[in-house]
This record gives C-alpha cells, structure tokens and sequence, in this order.
C-alpha cells in the first residue's frame, strides 16, 4: 500500500460512502491538510527537441470549458471553499459563449477574441515543459493545451498517452468501464449504472478475449496496421506512467478516486478498444429502427387498408425526397428497394410489437457518480461544416468554418493535442481514450473536419425461435432457425460485482451485490428483444457493419495524421478517409481545394428485402457480404456550386435516409446554414472568415420551425383572425413580426436577458404539435411515429432542430396553397387539400394554443406569454467532480475550427 493509499483509507469514511455534502467536504479539508505538504513539483523543464517548420497560419479553434480535465483534492477544496476554477478548467467557456453577444456583426481583426490560434508547435513562452519519457518534450501553452515534440515515434505515442491521461484520466475510467458494460462495477451499484450497463450490453457485448483479439488482429494486417498495433503500446505506456505517478503524487490524481475509495488500474490495449466501441455505437453508426418503422406501417395499414396505409406511410418516412438538401448533387444511389418479396419481410404482431420495442428503448443516459449525477447524453447528429471556395473569398483562399458537436461536458469529451513526430504532424481534438491520432484538426497546411452521416449500417433481423431437442418453442427459448437448421444462441452471463460507493449501495441480497446479466447473441449480433410474428414467438437480433472491428477506423486517422501520406493535399484526403469504417461525412480545406467524402462500411443489402422494414433472419436474405466502395459513396472535390455545407443532412441525391431517419425532406436544419451561405455567394460579395463565421452564427440562434414552417402556416391563415378574434390576431401577429425578423431564438437588441421575441417563441412552441395534430391527426390516428415531433432547445444539450415533424409540415402546407413542389405527396393531408378547411384547422389550433398558453403563465393576455429563456440555456454535464457554468443557448459545434490557410488576420 502507498503512503498515498493510506491516507485516502484513513480519512474517507467508509459509511455513507461520503454521499452527504458535509462528508465530502470533511474529506476535502482532511486531504488538504494532511497531503499539502506533499505537492511537490513532478517535472522539470525541457527544452524543444525539434526545429518546427515554418507554419503557414490561418488557423484557430476553441473547445470549451478548457483543456484541463484533472482536478485533484486540493484544487477541488479550494474550489469548494473560493468558487474560483482550477487554471484552464473553464478559461475558453467566455470566448466560446461570448461570440453569440457580437455576432452577426463581428470583424476579422476580432476573432481572436472568441477563437484561439491553432498555431502546429508551440508559439510564445510555454508556461510549463517537460519531458514524460525520454526523446520527447511537452510544453503546455498559455491556455494548457499540450504541443508534443518527438525525436522518435514511440516517444512521441508515450507522451500522447501520458497527457491524455494527464488531462483525462478519470474521464478515460469512466469510458473504459462504461464500454466494458461494467460502470456499476467502478462507479457504484445504483439502479442508473446497472441500467447503463444493460444498454451497453444490448449494443456490444464482448468478452475480454474479444477485445483482445480485436486489437491484435490489427498487428498482423500489413505494414501500416503493424506500425498502427505499435503506436497503440506506446500510447498505452504513456498511460500507464501517468497512473503509476498519480498513484505516489496526490497532485495528479483526480479527486473523485479518493471519493469512490479505489485507485486507477492499469490501462490496457482492451481499454482503448472498449472506449473505440462505444464511441462507434453512438456517433458512427445509422439505422437499426426497422421494428419501430414497421410499426406504423402495421398501423397505418390497419386503419386505412394495405395501399392506402402504404402510401402515407412512404409520404411520411422521407427515404428519398427530391427536395431534400444534400451536400453533393452528384446522384450515388445506394439502398434504392426496387423488387422487394414480401415474404422477406417480416412485421411483428401489433398485439406485441409495443412490448418488443420497450425492451429496446435507451435508458436516460445518466449514471451516478461519487459527487452527484454524471450525465452521459450525447447528440448523434449534431456536427456541421461550411466550406467557401477561393472564387468566392476576398483573399482567393477558401475558408472553412466546421467542428463536431459532440455536447457541453466537463471535462469534455474531446482532448486537444498538437502532435510533431516521425510520421506525425497535426494538432486537433480526438476522444479520451483513442485519441492515438489527432481526429479533426489540421496538419501542416490543410485542416480537416467531420459530421455524422448516420449512412444505413444497422439492421434488425427477426428469427424464429425453436428449441433443439424439438420441443414447442417459447419467447424464451435461446435456439433459432438459420439456413434449415435449430441453431443455439450464443449465451454466456457477464459478471461482475456491483460494488457499494459513494455513487450507490447495493440493494440487500447477494444478487443485487453478484450483478449479473444474461446475454444471448445470433449469427447476426447481440439479442434485444422478443415478440411473435402471426403468433409465432421470434427474437429481434441487431447486425452492425463494424460490430467486433471497431479499432479499424485508427487506419484513416493514422494516414491524415502523416504529412508524408497527405503530401497530394486533398487526393491524399480521399484517400486517407477510405481506411475509416465508421460513417461520417468528412470535410477538407487547403489553400486551393475544399473537398468533400462520406466514409462508411455500408453493406450492400439482398435486393429483395427493404432496407427501411424488419427482415427474417433465417439466412435466406442476408446481407451480400459486399459493402460500397469508396468511389460508390458520396465524394467531391471543388463543386461547381462553389461551396459546401453539412448540418447532419442528406448525403447525395438516390443515397437513402438510414430506416431511423424520417427528417431527410423539402426542409431541414442545413437550411439555416445553406441558404445564408448561398444568398451571400449569389449577391456577388467576396467572403472573409469573419463573414462565414456570421453566417454560421446568424443561423445558429435561428429556430427551423421560425425560417422553414410559420411562413407557410402564416399564408395559410391569412391575415385576419376568424370574426375578428384579439388574442388570436395577437397571437397571428406576433409570429408574423419573428418571422420577419428570422425567426431566431435570441436575446441580441437589446440584450436584456430576454429573447427578442420571447411572446412569438412561447407561441411558436406552444401552436407546433397542435398544428401537426390538425393536419395530420386524421391519417395518423393512433399511430406511434418512430420520430419525436419536436427536437426543442429545451434539452439544454444545445443542439436543436434535428429530425421532427418540420419537413412534414413544409411540404404538406405548401401542397395546400398550390406552391411548385418535387415530389409530391400521394395526397394533401391539412383540410384533404382544402384550403378553406385547413385555414380553419389551423386557426383551431392556434386556439388550442392560447388556452395552453393562458394555463401555463396565468394570464389572458398575449404580451404577458413571454418566454423565459433560460429554459434553453445549455447546462454543461458535469463527468466529475467540476462543474462549469451554463451558456446562452447556441447551435453550434463543441470543438470548432476556424480556418484559411496562408491569410493573416487583419485588424
């Protein structure tokens, strides 16, 4: 036992686990009065080890709250006793929040005031160098983010790892267990960890030996992966070192290890690919909703009849819209159903089909922690990028501005490095725990960025359930029909003790101390759920195209990572991304191209099932075992329209929305960022970067249903309220005045504390489902949509705007009002098409408004429904034991960059 283990068993009762608030601040008065004498400096200075090439500028980024993820004890009683942050805990929260209070409106010589210089190697006096092994140096600059300089590869890898851990050890923790499905087990055995755990188990069940042989595999692949399989031990060593020093200095381990009474393990190659195998489940993958997609063709059909109930279920599910924004125009079709058999298709039972997906839904991603709640909600599709081409630039260079949106977390999830070794040039954000190689970022003269594609690389099989020995099968039973034979489910317990904390006390019994879970896994992937099929009992088994080979991917970060491999700028880019699986949408800048690619293990599917509905997974319809190749997904370098945009939209035109995915139609968030960027564009007006980050923060505070939905319900209600109503003229009036003015959700002139137009916001959210009722109630019926009607920035995550009812509600209104539209629905559904009817349904439900709205804030009175705009404030989800401040609601990316090579500032 160290001297420092002692000391934590010593003073930390054992009791309550320190839960209540005075334990935990005995613990940290204890602590910072029996170890203060040991904070003694851990490293010397080092000095650069390599001359830098000349940089050519024009880079910045920002990644709120700071780079700092580590608090210890000390740091945390100080901030418990002050309120004053840790240095770099929460000193880039300012310039990132500060930026929504000058744009639109901000100058270029201004930016540094809201972006930091994203300069490769370190520009100015570092504030602390060291060396973590030998032949490398690490100076953390002004803001703490760490500039490595390696003489040898395996050096340069050590000191990734050791900062990365430095910077996000109990974060990584968190991942590892978390990934392993084993979070009660590290955390503590409240009833959210164990939950969080199954969810897991339901996605990526491995055992050990599975993520070891995923690992090791990569070593034998070629040269490449070989090198790849190395720089995974090095990183790995650098961890290591890190922990082991943590372990002896209480300086540098984070506080909530004393508070859950444990010391952090060894890391290993296993942990990186269990934290790989998360991130994969959530931001790389699309599809796998065929059994909800179903649903409501089943019900549709039962209420209107088989065609009829086909029919609004394909206006409905927006697979392929002509009207849909796209990133490329170019057509690449993939997915298209043409000669589907029926009989491949398989429709659960209505009677069960509501039970089967429960066992299926996500439990609220919040686990518990040792000093509160650690919320674990990440957006999916969140990410956006635009990309001007030099023609359209003052300067003749193109500009981006892009970024991941990856939620507001603290720490974040995202690490910052700037990287220079043999092979390795780059500095960017990767995720703790995998980030080997910078993800998005730049390299010497070119930067590159990505946002989720949610391509279709998920399936839900339906198997018939049978028992070996013959017998009657039940919804239990664990053998399944494949290719004419019973096979046996593979079906092992995962174990593992769900220990008592600070975060969580077992409930009493051995069971609830001996937390085991059954898993059962097909030929197809992990068993979620049962049901029947015409009374038949079946399992719903999920397939994912980069199930068990999620560590893969590292390939195309490696590459982009290699200033020798990117030599041929953005060629090398499309080639570079090939060797990524997950599917995204990749964007590249230099200073001549802009460049866009989709990657993705997308399989080619039977052609005669549906992509979009359950299939029967007895062998007979399996996936090809063919996948797209590069060429065949959507790629571009330099579109002739002179710019791109990506807000998790569309990929291509004939490239079908994944089955979950029912927002791809006539409008979607990209609109907020596509159409400023093109009226700029078509106005003739040569760009700056201050420009496009205007654009991009004028769209980011804009409502979707503001710009794309209440001009259209406001032409169809006319201009006079039915027999002269006041509340609903007030009512009509006021969204009337927030459209015009751009339907944003903003506290900008003046800026005092309310949004602009905080009467028209409360109305506008308040009328929105009342108006999908009344114009699609009647086809609808009682049918359960497999999309929310709304994603609000009340979720306070942020991001907002993202899938819902907007598309719907667009098409079908302007259907109405006899506007030009591409593919047009099989019927008008608002008033059946009548203009006169749905005028009066909308007024109805505008109505039906008012009395909400007279509920909720107690008045009759229009003026007196003002929004209160902190409902929408984005709370950073504290991952430990800091907390940062909320922010004034924004959609826009966590980590962005801003960025025009070779172009100076000007002031």
């Amino acid at each position: 036992m160290t001297g420092w283990e002692f000391l934590y068993k010593r003073f930390i009762p054992s009791g309550d686990g320190g839960r209540r608030s005075g334990s935990l601040l005995k613990i940290s008065l204890c602590l910072l009065l029996g170890v203060g004498m040991l904070l003694l400096p851990l490293e010397g200075p080092m000095e650069s080890t390599q001359a830098q090439a000349a940089d050519p500028g024009g880079f910045l980024n920002i990644l709120p709250p700071g780079q700092d993820g580590t608090v210890n004890t000390l740091e945390w009683g100080r901030f418990q006793l002050t309120g004053k942050y840790p240095k770099h805990v929460n000193d880039q929260t300012e310039m990132y929040d500060s930026l929504a209070e000058a744009a639109p409106g901000v100058k270029e010589g201004e930016l540094p005031q809201y972006f930091k210089e994203a300069s490769l190697g370190l520009k100015g006096e570092a504030e602390r160098s060291y060396s973590p092994t030998e032949g490398v140096a690490v100076h953390r600059d002004r803001l703490g983010v760490p500039h490595i300089e390696g003489k040898t590869r395996e050096a340069t890898m050590f000191a990734i790892g050791y900062v990365t851990a430095e910077d996000r050890l109990f974060l990584m923790d968190v991942l590892r267990h978390l990934g392993r499905a084993r979070l009660s087990q590290f955390l503590g055995a409240s009833e959210a960890n164990k939950e969080m755990d199954r969810a897991q188990l339901k996605v990526a069940p491995y055992k050990e030996e599975e993520l070891t042989r995923q690992w090791k595999s990569v070593c034998d692949r070629g040269e490449e992966e070989a090198e790849a399989c190395e720089d995974l031990k090095a990183y790995t060593k650098g961890v290591n070192a890190y922990i082991r020093k943590a372990s002896l200095h209480p300086k540098l381990l984070p506080a909530e290890y004393p508070a859950l009474q444990q010391m952090p393990k060894k890391w290993k190659p296993e942990d990186t690919v269990a934290i790989a195998s998360l991130v994969g489940g959530i931001f790389g993958k699309g599809g796998g909703n065929e059994v909800a997609s179903g649903r409501l063709l089943s019900q549709l059909q039962q209420q209107h009849g088989k065609e009829k109930g086909r029919a609004i279920w394909e206006d409905f599910r927006n697979g392929e819209d002509a009207e849909a924004p796209v990133t490329t125009d170019k057509p690449f079709p993939y997915n298209q159903p043409k000669k589907v058999d029926s009989q491949s298709t398989a429709l659960l039972d209505l009677k069960t089909v509501d039970q089967t997906l429960k066992q299926m839904e996500k439990p609220e991603m919040v686990a518990d922690g040792p000093f509160g709640k650690i919320p674990l909600k990440l957006p999916e599709e969140t990410s956006n990028a635009i990309l001007i081409s030099g023609k359209h630039t003052q300067d003749g260079r193109p500009i981006a501005v892009f970024g991941p949106q990856t939620g507001y977390f603290s720490p974040q999830l995202l690490m910052e490095t700037d990287v220079s070794g043999p092979g390795i040039k780059a500095r960017g954000v990767g995720f703790a725990g995998v980030n080997l190689y910078v993800q998005m970022g730049r390299g010497q003269d070119f930067a590159w960025s990505a946002t989720s594609s949610g391509a279709d690389n998920v399936d839900q099989w339906v198997v018939k359930l049978c028992e070996p020995d013959g017998g009657q099968p039940t919804e239990k039973s664990q053998g399944y029909w494949y290719k004419g034979e019973c096979r046996s489910m593979d079906v092992y317990t995962h174990r593992q003790i769900a220990k008592p904390s600070a975060a969580g006390i077992p409930k009493p019994g051995l069971k609830n101390i001996f937390f085991n879970t059954k898993v059962e896994r097909t030929i197809y992937g992990p068993v979620n759920a049962r049901g029947t099929v015409d009374g038949e009992p079946v399992a719903i088994t999920t397939q994912r195209s980069t199930y068990g080979q999620e560590l893969n991917s590292a390939l195309g970060f490696k590459r982009i990572n290699d200033p020798t491999f990117m030599k041929d700028g953005a060629r090398s880019f499309m080639k570079a991304f090939r060797g990524v699986e997950y599917t995204f949408n990749w964007f590249y800048v230099d200073d001549e191209d802009i460049a866009y690619k989709h990657s993705g293990l997308a399989p080619i599917r039977d052609p005669r099932t549906h992509p979009d509905l359950p299939t029967w997974g007895t062998g007979e319809y399996d996936w090809t075992g063919k996948f797209l190749q590069p060429s065949q997904q959507p790629h571009v370098i330099n579109p002739e329209k002179g710019y791109l945009v990506n807000w998790n939209n569309k990929q291509a035109p004939e490239f079908r929305a994944n089955d979950a995915e029912f927002s791809y139609g006539s409008a979607h968030r990209s609109d907020l960022l596509e159409k400023r960027v093109k009226q700029a564009i078509t106005s003739g007006e040569k760009l700056t970067r201050a420009d496009v980050v205007n654009l991009m923060m004028d769209a980011a505070t804009v409502d979707l249903k503001g710009q794309e939905v209440y001009p259209w319900v406001l032409q169809v209600l006319g201009e006079k309220a039915p027999e002269g109503d006041p509340t609903l003229q007030a009512m009509r009036d006021r969204l009337a005045e927030w459209v015009k003015s751009g339907g944003h959700r903003r506290d900008w002139k003046p800026r005092d504390g309310q949004y602009d137009h905080a009467v028209a916001v409360a109305i506008a959210d308040a009328a929105f489902p009342h108006l999908v009722d009344v114009a699609f109630g009647d086809a609808l019926g009682g049918a359960k949509l497999p999309f929310s009607l709304e994603d609000s920035p009340r979720q306070k995550v942020g991001s907002a705007f993202i899938g819902g009812a907007y598309s719907h509600l667009n098409k079908d209104l302007r259907q109405v009002l006899d506007e030009p539209v591409q593919d047009p629905w099989h019927q008008t559904y608002c008033g059946k098409g009548d203009l006169e009817k749905c005028r009066s349904a909308l007024w109805h439900a505008l109505d039906q408004a008012a009395d909400d709205l007279q509920e909720e804030y107690g008045s009759a009175e229009v003026k007196d429904w003002v929004y209160d705009k902190s409902r929408d404030r984005i709370q950073s989800q504290s991952l430990g034991v800091m907390t940062t401040p909320d922010m004034d609601w924004v959609n826009r990316p966590t980590f962005q960059q801003v960025v025009q090579v070779g172009v100076p500032l000007k002031e």
